[in-house]
């Protein structure tokens, strides 16, 4: 078999079990990434979900005892399976290897929606405890208040959680035919709005009743994300497009040529001034000052490197470089101070005088903007987002620990 064939076989092998939610985090990682390039799989992949998406989306309410989805699949998997003709897509990336070397075929999806089909029909006449929606991985986190609300990429069983002020979890279901990879996520006016780069939409939550209102489509890589006065600012890396939705209406503001990149570059921010928006394009070491409403270029600010985060303190605002940097920038672009940072840095989130940078390589660094000095450091699992919240604790994202809630200072509450 071809190396391209086998990329193909490993994605359809795995495909079934990252839909579901009981795949590795490598090996879902690895499907999300060859999904992106090969239509074929893509395509086959919207298939299952929507044969599955009713069924698994309304499970959750009456949870399956300990067990049984594996239990469920591993029976699937015994009946016997059709060949599929595959095409010839380019060489793509091969997955962690697993013990059950299957072809994917309508044959054994139709046999797996019977058996949850049967489950679902089973559960109607069994008491099962209530199940609590999963906070131990956690990609984007936004402050909304006292409430905070979680994404978790690749999680297809209820990629939203709402953790309320007393601690109490709601999980949301949300329509994504491939496993999404969230972005960036903000809080405005009682919605929380979240960027899921691999699905290309904007979704639209409703914090108080739980509900997804909308979405809007946001192709090219959309990872910047602001709200301003009604208007939805969203900055895509790869197309080098920044959308602006009101209401109805969309205005594309193309500032870069389109640059291809993988998922995990999705990286740029929006950061909505008084008199000027300030936008990043990471790709060329840019950021555009736009007039208010976005549409028009005021000023290009060349700071070099690949600036990824903005953040506003004192007057003044803050670049978050991912090659390693922290700046200060003047009224005019211009570079006040700059501080070196240890790793790669993407996220950036002010409290009072201090900043806190999140590295997915695992450290979390804490900036004395006073002296503009790093003056903490300390190793997490996966850091993805870091917020401030209004009690002066931290709330931070990590795929590998999930939510944790910190001190000022890093130490776990």
């Amino acid at each position: 078999m071809s190396e391209r064939k086998r990329a193909c076989q490993d994605c359809q092998d795995e495909l079934d079990a990252v839909l579901i939610g009981i795949a590795d985090a490598d090996t879902a990682r690895a499907v999300r990434q060859h999904l992106t390039g090969c239509p074929d799989c893509a395509r086959q992949a919207a298939e299952l979900q929507q044969v599955l998406g009713s069924l698994l989306t309304a499970l959750p309410a009456v949870p399956m005892p300990s067990g049984a989805r594996e239990r469920l699949l591993e029976s699937a998997r015994a009946q016997p399976q059709a060949p599929v003709a595959q095409s010839q897509p380019a060489a793509r990336p091969t997955l962690p290897s697993r013990t059950r070397p299957r072809p994917f075929s309508r044959r054994w999806t139709l046999s797996l929606a019977a058996g949850l089909s049967a489950a679902a029909a089973l559960a109607a006449f069994l008491i099962w405890p209530a199940a609590q929606p999963s906070v131990k991985q956690a990609d984007v986190v936004i402050n909304a208040g006292g409430t905070l609300i979680l994404a978790r990429s690749e999680a297809m069983n209820s990629p939203l959680v709402i953790r309320r002020a007393d601690g109490k979890l709601s999980g949301v279901a949300v329509k994504q035919p491939l496993p999404a990879w969230y972005t960036e996520g903000v809080y405005s006016g009682g919605k929380a709005y979240l960027l899921d780069a691999a699905n290309e939409q904007l979704v639209v939550l409703n914090v108080t009743s739980g509900k997804i209102e909308r979405t809007y489509p946001v192709p090219g890589g959309a990872a910047g994300l602001a709200v301003k006065d009604g208007s939805v600012y969203v900055k895509s890396a790869a197309s080098g497009e920044l959308r602006i939705f009101k209401g109805a209406s969309c205005y594309i503001n193309k500032l870069a040529k389109p640059t291809k990149m993988p998922q995990a570059d999705y990286m740029d921010a929006v950061l909505p001034l008084p008199e000027r928006i300030l936008v990043t394009q990471h790709t060329t070491g840019e950021i555009f000052a736009l007039s208010p409403d976005g549409e028009k270029v005021l000023a290009v600010y060349p700071v070099g490197g690949a600036p990824v985060g903005l953040q506003s303190w004192e007057g003044q605002v803050l670049a978050l470089d991912v090659q390693g940097r922290l700046l200060e920038l003047g009224l005019q672009g211009q570079v006040e101070r700059s501080l070196k940072v240890s790793g790669h840095p993407d996220k950036i989130s002010v409290m009072k005088d201090r900043a806190y940078l999140t590295d997915r390589g695992g450290m979390v660094s804490v900036v004395d903007l006073k002296t503009f000095k790093v003056t903490q450091q300390r190793i997490f699992g996966k850091p993805m987002d870091i917020v401030a919240m209004p009690n002066g604790h931290l709330a931070l994202a990590d795929a590998v620990r999930g939510l944790m809630i910190l001190n000022a200072d890093l130490s776990e509450l």
